[in-house]
């Protein structure tokens, strides 16, 4: 027996009783992260856009601080370069005249200090990069060079990477649970993913919950897909008793109606709406697409079942594939039969 035991997404079914019999705050709004209830429809949206805020955006500005911080120390060391050379340079003309930078017997380390400052005395930004990647003006020339150029490589690649991930970013598409039809859709990247309701499965773990919808990939085959919920907003932990109200909520909803979970309501939207610059439009042909998913749900098994342990019978493949898996075992078997004979 092994000492870690895997857990499979189960039958949302095999749950309804006690979903149904779960007590609700009637008077309270819906569960986080249930965004809008009407007499038709119940949608529940996911954490991307969480996600996004707590990952993303801290990301940038961090790199943008560090940013900050290595242009006010070049500038501080711009700084106390060129007041060093100035002084360095009004004390040699103070001792020797005027004429000393222009006399051939001038020192070489005091005229390569002279030669970095311009016309007006000034060290150019120019000039000071110059002297701090140079070797004959520091010992650690060729150490700041190389220090310089892998903070700017990375600023330059990194910096427009977030902030077009951060605009690009688009706002998922809730999950619609609709009651009349006794169905659950989405749409993502321009392809709707569905399931009847009675055969929707849930997996539940410390982290987050995923809801398995069905969907065509761009080969046309039937996969499954995971809409994600994070009902505490926390990307780490969240916890059995954070998902227990929503299920039941939506449950409760599927099976008695708007009237049952929000009596105060006839229709019921959210206020908190993360921001976004897009959001991810539903495509053109959704009908199509989800009248495509549910006619092949309707007409093939292709549902993976579960023994009495909700242990999944198939790998998680349609049944097609489980039984081309079970036909080549089973040659297996036979030629191993075949050669101890």
């Amino acid at each position: 027996m092994p000492l870690i035991k895997h857990h499979y997404p189960i039958p949302l079914v095999n749950k309804l009783k006690a979903l149904l019999s779960f007590q609700l705050t009637k008077e309270a709004p819906p569960p986080t992260p249930i965004v809008y209830v009407d007499k038709h429809l119940c949608k529940l949206s996911n954490n991307s856009m969480k996600a996004r805020n707590m990952g993303l955006i801290p990301l940038l500005l961090m790199i943008l601080f560090t940013v900050y911080l290595n242009v006010d120390d070049l500038c501080g060391s711009w700084q106390a370069r060129e007041e060093t050379i100035q002084r360095r340079v009004d004390s040699d003309i103070q001792k020797h005249g005027e004429n000393y930078f222009l006399s051939p017997e001038v020192r070489p380390i005091d005229k390569q200090s002279y030669d970095l400052l311009d016309e007006e005395g000034e060290l150019t930004l120019k000039s000071y990069l110059y002297a701090r990647h140079s070797n004959k003006h520091t010992a650690y020339g060729s150490y700041f060079y190389k220090k310089d150029i892998s903070f700017l490589v990375f600023y330059v690649i990194t910096i427009p990477l977030l902030l077009f991930f951060i605009i690009r970013f688009k706002r998922q598409a809730p999950m619609v649970f609709d009651r009349d039809k006794q169905i659950v859709y989405l749409w993502y990247k321009g392809k709707v993913r569905a399931q009847h309701f009675q055969d929707l499965r849930v997996y539940e773990d410390f982290q987050m919950m995923r809801i398995q919808t069905r969907g065509f990939d761009k080969h046309n085959n039937m996969q499954w897909a995971n809409f994600m919920v994070q009902p505490r907003h926390n990307p780490y932990y969240n916890g059995s008793d954070a998902y227990e109200p929503v299920l039941a909520f939506i449950c409760q909803f599927m099976e008695y109606g708007r009237e049952h979970v929000m009596p105060q309501h006839e229709q019921w939207q959210t206020d908190d709406k993360p921001f976004a610059f897009f959001d991810d439009e539903k495509p053109k042909d959704f009908e199509q697409q989800l009248n495509a998913i549910l006619t092949h749900l309707s007409e093939n098994d292709t549902d993976i079942p579960l023994d009495k342990d909700n242990l999944p019978l198939s790998t998680g493949m349609d049944m097609s594939m489980s039984m081309r898996l079970s036909r080549a075992q089973s040659r297996e078997s036979n030629k191993d039969v075949d050669n101890s004979e």
